[in-house]
């Protein structure tokens, strides 16, 4: 995988030492790509929250934070369920 989506990248950023399994299970799971795709959102709405003035914002922050919290253990559960598989080809770096 030459180019990485944006995506993905943000959930390797967080788990680098999973890369590889984490590209594979991007390219072969159209749930773990929404997994992902939800992640990079909620960590760009936090970095916009963090810079936020409104009334509001402190409430939203740990609202998203809790929501990233919960993003991370889904991802980890479905690496978890990727190494209980015994999956061929992809190393578990």
């Amino acid at each position: 995988m030459n180019k990485i989506n944006a995506s993905l990248s943000a959930v390797i950023n967080r788990f680098p030492d999973r890369e590889d399994v984490l590209k594979w299970l991007f390219l072969k799971s159209r749930d773990f790509q929404g997994i992902c795709d939800d992640y990079h959102k909620c960590q760009d709405a936090l970095l916009h929250l963090a810079r936020s003035d409104k009334d509001n914002a402190l409430a939203l922050l740990k609202e998203y934070a809790l929501l990233l919290n919960e993003l991370e253990a889904e991802i980890i559960e479905k690496l978890d369920e990727y190494l209980q598989s015994g999956t061929a080809g992809v190393s578990g770096k």
